[in-house]
């Protein structure tokens, strides 16, 4: 992962919005939607599919969070930001998969069709 001199940025943290919660998040990782490029004809050519994305994270478990609550979340608008800056939504969102419970907290999964980066409040 980038080291970074500014004492201000941890890169892999943000935080996390769904309709109706936040959370702080630490090891965010995430593969935005959009056009896939795979060269074909020996690197002659190419061809594309359209493929989703996903945002994965780790949040601490504390009092009041229901892992229930999260695993039923089926169509939400996600909504992350990262310490660098960048902003992304994504509508329709389900939680995939498991949730783990690990050291320091659990791991969580949203996946998505389509995402909006947010640049200057615009989308």
């Amino acid at each position: 992962m980038k080291k970074s001199t500014n004492p201000y940025q941890k890169f892999g943290e943000g935080s996390i919005k769904t309709d109706a919660k936040s959370w702080d998040a630490t090891e965010l990782s995430y593969s935005l939607s959009g056009v896939i490029r795979n060269k074909t004809d020996n690197g002659q050519g190419f061809s594309h599919k359209t493929q989703g994305g996903w945002v994965k994270f780790k949040i601490e478990l504390s009092a009041g969070l229901s892992i229930d609550e999260l695993m039923a979340m089926d169509d939400v608008t996600v909504v992350w930001t990262t310490d660098t800056g960048q902003n992304y939504t994504a509508a329709h969102a389900w939680q995939d998969g498991e949730i783990e419970v690990v050291a320091g907290g659990f791991e969580v999964t949203f996946c998505f069709k389509k995402h909006q980066e947010i640049i200057n409040g615009r989308h």
